[in-house]
Parts: structure tokens; sequence; C-alpha cells
């Protein structure tokens, strides 16, 4: 392959190469991952998504560190604010944020599958009072979110778990949130992902997913979600649940009298 230049990559022999020099850049870097190099089938899968975002990231600042803190700094600033018109991901993501937000009952919160834990952190900020937790798969990215919080003065508090197996006790806390998590999974696997989360959630459970005709590799979906399916995954003895769609398909599950106890 010759060399291709695009606005924000250098692509050279196959070698993606990100040209950052703006240290405000955040979390649209997906935006043109997915517009300038999945044309070019170099973003196959979301392990090699995540690599070229994380060069994206690092390319804008000489100090790691001090490259995070510029990327969450950009980020969250814009997710604050949502653009109630705008389609990039961020957003996107700040309607969505801004919808969960709206959902969350009860002084806990636990958010699974949070990635750069964007939702705790503005969870925690905009309630202090609020008892505010966030996991994700990946060791690291769990590390970053944590020491971000930390930084900031922020409550939100960060550990590495896995939906399939959760390591905390039955209705642990008032809220569980899955935004944007079971696309990732296996085809199959959202039932056991499903009774986690209700085992773990004492009062409702919030799942946002996106609606599409074919999982979308790019961002390493594994499975695809239309409103009825998702209304059947929801469909829990001892829950009641409501499916819609608002930038992308929602399903919200409240915890019901006769719900059993585990």
């Amino acid at each position: 392959m010759n060399s291709i230049l695009t606005p924000h990559f250098l692509v050279d022999n196959g070698r993606v190469r990100p040209r950052f020099e703006n240290a405000r850049i955040g979390n649209e870097i997906a935006d043109h991952i997915a517009a300038e190099l999945a044309p070019l089938g170099l973003v196959p899968d979301g392990p090699a998504f995540e690599r070229i975002f994380v060069d994206a990231v690092l390319a804008g600042q000489p100090d790691p560190d001090q490259a995070w803190i510029a990327f969450y700094a950009s980020t969250l600033r814009r997710l604050r604010r949502p653009d109630r018109a705008g389609t990039g991901c961020v957003a996107t993501f700040g309607r969505i944020y801004a919808h969960v937000l709206s959902l969350i009952r009860g002084a806990t919160v636990l958010d699974v599958g949070c990635c750069f834990g964007f939702l705790p952190l503005l969870a925690a900020e905009r309630n202090p009072r609020l008892r505010v937790a966030g996991t994700d798969l990946v060791p690291s990215a769990a590390a970053l979110a944590g020491r971000i919080a930390r930084s900031q003065g922020n409550g939100a508090r960060f550990a590495a778990a896995d939906l399939l197996a959760l390591p905390f006790a039955a209705r642990a806390a008032d809220t569980v949130l899955a935004v944007h998590v079971l696309e990732h999974l296996p085809a199959g696997a959202s039932a056991r992902a499903l009774a986690q989360l209700c085992r773990v959630a004492r009062r409702r459970v919030v799942v946002a997913v996106p609606l599409e005709e074919t999982p979308d590799p790019t961002f390493g979906h594994r499975q695809d979600f239309d409103l009825p399916r998702l209304a059947a995954i929801g469909d829990i003895p001892g829950w009641s649940h409501a499916a819609y769609a608002a930038d992308g398909g929602w399903l919200v599950l409240d915890r019901t009298a006769h719900s059993p106890i585990g």
C-alpha cells in the first residue's frame, strides 16, 4: 500500500501513524478512525480500533499522563453540555449520558463496562452525595479512570470486573448501568449478562445499545439489537421492563414487589 494522508492519520505501508497536533482532541478520535481508516480496511476489529485510538491520544502530548488528562478534559467539557443536534460520538454520547443520569434511582450506582469512565465521573460530579462505582473488563482502563478521578477530586471509584461474573453481592447497588456494553458480548450471552445486572441491582437496571442491522466490527460489536430483541431479553421474573428508542435502544428494568430475594 502506498502512503496515504488523511486529515488525521498517515498510513505508510499499512502502518497507521496519528498526526494530531491539537492537545484538546477528545473522544471524537473514534469518529476520525471510523470515517478515515475503516474504509481502508485498517480497522478490522475492536483490538485494532483500540490500538489506533490509544496511539492517537498519546500523539497529542509528549508526556502520556498529560495526554490522557488533556483527552479527558476536552471530552468531559463537551459531554457536560451535549450538542442536541450533533451527530458525532461526543455529541451522541453526551445525550445518552444525560438521559442515563435522569434514570438513576437511589443513592448507589454501578456502571458496568464503563470504558474510560466518563459516565461515572459525570454522575459523581453532578451529585457528590451519590456513591458511584465503575467497572471495566480491561484493568488498564479501570486504572486510568481511577487516576483521573483522583486527580479531579471526583468521588467515583473504579475496578476491573467481568460483566458475566460480577464480584458484588446481591442488591449491592440501587441502580446498575450497562451503556453500550451488550453489543460487545458474544451472541447468546445477553441473558447471562442481564441475570448478573439484575442480581446486583436493588432497584433498577438501565441498558443502552446501538440499534444495528448487523454488528459493526470497527467498534468490536459482536451482536446486533432491535427493539423487539431488546425487550425480549428484559422479560425476567420479578422485574418490569420498558424498551424504547432514543439515540439507540434502551431497556429499563425495575424490581417488583414479588421479586426473589437473590
